[in-house]
């Protein structure tokens, strides 16, 4: 398969977004269509109701960072396509609970083979929203320089900035959800952080939309997970250098139903499996340890590396979601290489943030 589309874009935030509309729309208006289908395959909710949900989120947004919003709107104007419809795919995890689902994983420099911060995750999703995925370069100086994956019209996902700085991104379950930040808006506020202090300032800064789980990294060699519901969050540090998460809650500290773990049990043995992985590595892991971690199928089809195979229908399950993308960044060296599919089958592409150098192997 060919690489992603690699968007490069600066400039103002409404003249950024007017570019990534233009350069982007094909993506954008797949993803549009594609999520009409999955809301109301997955939810009963039509693009209508969709939409009206979405325009709850707009002072949220506007609130949080109004550069943000004028970016949105600059995407909505470049593609031609309504706002409220590029407000509904940045807030498409509240509209329908997020479902979506990964393993992510972090390696501190005291156990990397070349002293480097190692930040990867699978990204578990419905593979058709793929053709809608591009690689997306973001120069807003005085703001970090963003390099990320993303679905097109989504303005914040998994990626790295020019600080060293890092995200990943699970989804998790509680109930009681509100209206409030959502959760790509504020993966953006993290990308646009000069610290990972200021990563967690970002989370933690307004009510969130609904519950997730943010892994960031940074280039001097720290990690913090943070686990977060829409009104709380905790922290999590790594041990031996290193730390992982799936899709259920592992601090102690917040008291609540964790309803990810009810929907998806097999969170438990993607985070037991991952972490034995990354226990049999000493102080040589480099990004082919984290590429052949995310290639595993250990319970397929729970494995780590996803397939979207159907369950036998007595166990009473949806179908396995699928890996859409892998991608493993070196926070040291700002570069990451992303798979287009399975990375089990699929081809690595490397960019380099600033240079920006495509490369396969």
């Amino acid at each position: 398969m060919q690489p992603f589309q690699l968007i490069k874009v600066s400039g103002s935030a409404l003249e950024r977004g007017r570019q990534i509309g233009m350069k982007a729309k094909k993506q954008i208006v797949h993803n549009i269509n594609t999520y009409k289908k999955i809301f109301m395959d997955m939810a009963g909710v039509d693009w209508t109701t969709a939409t009206n949900r979405a325009a709850d989120y707009i002072p949220w947004i506007e609130k949080y960072d109004q550069e943000i919003m004028n970016e949105i709107i600059g995407i909505s104007e470049g593609s031609n396509q309504p706002l409220l419809d590029i407000v509904a795919l940045n807030s498409r995890s509240e509209i329908i609970l997020n479902t979506d689902g990964c393993t992510s994983v972090a390696v501190l420099p005291e156990v990397t083979k070349n002293n480097e911060t190692l930040l990867g995750q699978n990204w578990d999703w419905n593979d058709v929203i793929k053709p809608g995925i591009i690689i997306l370069e973001i120069d807003q100086a005085p703001r970090p320089k963003i390099l990320m994956a993303t679905e097109a019209g989504i303005v914040g996902k998994i990626g790295m900035n020019s600080e060293g700085l890092g995200v990943c991104l699970n989804l998790l379950g509680t109930q009681n959800n509100t209206v409030g930040v959502p959760i790509h808006i504020v993966l953006r506020g993290i990308l646009n952080s000069k610290s990972i202090s200021q990563a967690v300032g970002q989370v933690a800064r307004l009510r969130r939309g609904t519950a997730a789980n943010f892994l960031v990294a940074d280039d001097e060699g720290v990690a913090f997970d943070i686990e977060s519901t829409c009104t709380d969050f905790d922290v999590l540090y790594p041990s031996a250098g290193t730390i992982n998460h799936t899709n259920h809650f592992v601090s102690k500290r917040m008291d609540f139903l964790d309803t990810a773990r009810e929907k998806f049990p097999d969170t438990f043995v993607r985070y037991w499996r991952s972490l034995n992985l990354l226990s049999t590595h000493k102080s040589d892991i480099d990004e082919q340890t984290l590429n052949h971690i995310f290639t595993d199928h250990f319970g397929y089809p729970d494995s780590i590396c996803r397939h979207g195979d159907l369950y036998p229908v007595d166990l009473g399950r949806i179908s396995a979601s699928c890996t859409v993308f892998s991608i493993v960044m070196n926070l040291s060296k700002k570069t990451f290489e992303i798979s287009t599919g399975q990375p089990c089958s699929s081809d690595h592409h490397t960019y380099r943030l600033s240079q920006l150098q495509l490369n396969e192997y």
